[in-house]
């Protein structure tokens, strides 16, 4: 449908809205059921089923990483490719799942993009779909919206660098969805997840796998609620520092940030 505008590490998602469905799939959701949020509760228990997750809060973030991948990394790299919008109007899709519960691809009909120029509009994203699961995700799993719109984020800002990487995009054409990252509210004065996804880090840094960073995601996506999960690498939580040694001359304990 939209295939030719994926490249380099971006081709995973190719396929990820679509008008076709694929062979083999588990759960099939329509738009409606996943947006009211009566279709959740049984595709987190098969994710936290599946990894032998026992909190539900931590199956739940988990899982919305999933969702947010496969719907934002696609609506990026579209609608920077094509400076149109997307209308994902939820009486429009399916969502074709895996066995475990897990967004596969989101299929449309009829053809979403829209025939007006729309350099980073996120209206519908926003509106249709994020905002309503995300409501319907706290409602049920008691976690804070900044969580779910910060596990979102994380994917809009990584569309954004990989086609600024792979260079097939003038920066001009990438510049009203990166704009967005730095203001509070959208244009059109409505609600913006985007907005500072990272913050930016004291020099030294390192991030949880002992690599150097100069920033980390804003919020903590509190994944670790369950045991067997730990932090993601960067996680405010994970990021140190190496302290100065101390008047005796031995290395004083890494700060936590």
């Amino acid at each position: 449908m939209y295939a030719r505008f994926f490249h380099d590490r971006l081709e995973f998602a190719a396929n990820a809205l679509s008008d076709t469905a694929p062979d083999d799939h588990g759960p099939v959701i329509d738009g409606r059921a996943m947006v009211d949020g009566s279709a959740l509760d049984d595709l987190v228990r098969r994710y936290a089923n599946s990894r032998a997750i026992d909190d539900r809060r931590a199956a739940a973030t988990e899982w919305s990483k999933f969702f947010f991948a496969r719907l934002i990394i696609p609506l990026v790299v579209i609608q920077c490719s094509t400076r149109r919008a997307l209308d994902l109007d939820p009486a429009h899709w399916q969502a074709y799942c895996h066995p475990d519960g897990t967004v596969d691809r989101f299929v449309l009909d009829p053809d979403p993009l829209g025939t007006q120029p729309a350099d980073g509009d996120i209206r519908s994203l926003v509106d249709d779909v994020m905002t309503p699961v995300t409501a319907a995700l706290v409602g049920e799993y008691r976690l804070s919206p900044r969580v779910f719109g910060s596990n979102a984020a994380m994917y809009y800002a990584w569309a954004l660098d990989q086609l600024a990487e792979q260079g097939h995009l003038p920066a001009r054409r990438l510049a009203p969805a990166r704009a967005l990252m730095d203001a509070p509210r959208r244009p059109d004065g409505g609600a913006n997840p985007f907005h500072a996804p990272f913050k930016t880090l004291e020099p030294g840094a390192r991030d949880g796998n002992g690599e150097p960073t100069r920033e980390c995601r804003r919020l903590c996506c509190v994944r670790d609620l369950d045991p067997s999960l730990g932090l993601c690498a960067n996680c405010p939580r994970a990021i140190t520092y190496p302290s100065p040694p101390n008047p005796a001359g031995e290395a004083a304990p890494e700060r936590v940030s």
